[in-house]
């Protein structure tokens, strides 16, 4: 690894429905800015930034305004003559390279940039893939030892006493910022070195869990003998599966049964990397917040079902 991507997204909060009638959250891009930065030196190599033309919603939310450095009418102006992000992002995605190292102000950005080329219906080559870094996170580490509330860019650049003469908020700007905090580490902190932020465990460990691979579809994964077909860990007996429940975006819950240790629960998850997507799995005996959410889920089922069937003619 020589270069890294520093990375920053600005984007209006919209909404829309999905093919089963939902109403979900869309973090709709609006500015794109990045600067690659030559790693062992921190210096400014090339750069990239453009306004992104709003597609799903062409109403721009108060918060989004009082957010960023812009007169309503300023920003109006510049998103209306901006490319749409049909043309845009195969452009960035040209401009960072195969494989390449993002350095972001947080872990939202990158979530929300694969987000858009989903919502886009813009496919990736089958063989990229990136890599993140949050810088936030680092600094705090590294300036701090104490991982309480989360500093803000402004906060980090003011404590180390950075020339703040530009507006913040603004996704150029704030790349720009974020390149100055990571040069000040690197002057400053003896061996500094990027590092990511270890894994939470969050509720039970599982019984048994596996890495699934990487599929061309969400869901394919559950394909495999271990979920199709799935054993008791804790005896090795086959397990009575019942139907598949979607808890989260991401995240399918079924309801196992042991002849031995009785009521199990499989989770599968499935995150975007790139133009795939990366399976997971689990068995849990005490599920805690993952049996919580599949109940919620099988009642809000029973509900709307119960709707439908009072709605239907004798």
């Amino acid at each position: 690894m020589s270069n890294l991507i520093f990375l920053d997204l600005e984007w209006n909060t919209t909404f829309y429905r999905d093919k089963d009638g939902e109403r979900l959250p869309f973090h709709e891009l609006i500015e794109v800015a990045a600067m690659k930065v030559e790693e062992c030196t921190g210096a400014m190599l090339d750069s990239f930034h453009s306004y992104v033309h709003p597609k799903a919603s062409r109403k721009i939310e108060n918060r989004t305004y009082r957010l960023l450095p812009y007169e309503p009418e300023e920003l109006r102006r510049l998103l209306s003559d901006a490319p749409g992000f049909l043309d845009l992002g195969p452009a960035f995605l040209h401009w960072c390279g195969q494989d390449p190292v993002f350095v972001e102000w947080g872990n939202n950005d990158i979530g929300v940039l694969l987000d858009n080329f989903s919502y886009h219906r813009l496919s990736f080559d089958a063989d990229w893939k990136c890599e993140y870094y949050d810088l936030q996170y680092i600094y705090q580490k590294v300036c701090s030892g104490e991982m309480g509330c989360q500093p803000s860019l402004e906060k980090a650049v003011t404590e180390l006493e950075l020339d703040t003469g530009l507006d913040f908020h603004s996704a150029w700007n704030d790349t720009y910022y974020t390149v100055l905090v990571y040069q000040a580490l690197q002057d400053r902190v003896e061996n500094f070195a990027l590092f990511r932020r270890p894994p939470k465990h969050k509720g039970p460990l599982p019984l048994w869990e596996a890495d699934l691979g990487a599929y061309n579809t969400r869901w394919a994964c559950k394909s495999r003998d271990e979920v199709s077909r799935p054993v008791c860990p804790l005896c090795g007996q086959p397990l009575a599966g019942g139907k598949w429940v979607r808890t989260t975006p991401t995240e399918q819950v079924q309801r196992c049964r042991c002849a031995e240790h009785r009521r199990l629960y499989m989770a599968v998850t499935a995150q975007r990397e790139g133009g795939q997507w990366s399976g997971k799995a689990a068995i849990y005996k005490d599920a805690g917040p993952i049996a919580e959410r599949y109940h919620k889920t099988c009642r809000k089922l029973r509900e709307k079902e119960q709707k439908r069937r009072e709605k239907t003619p004798a």
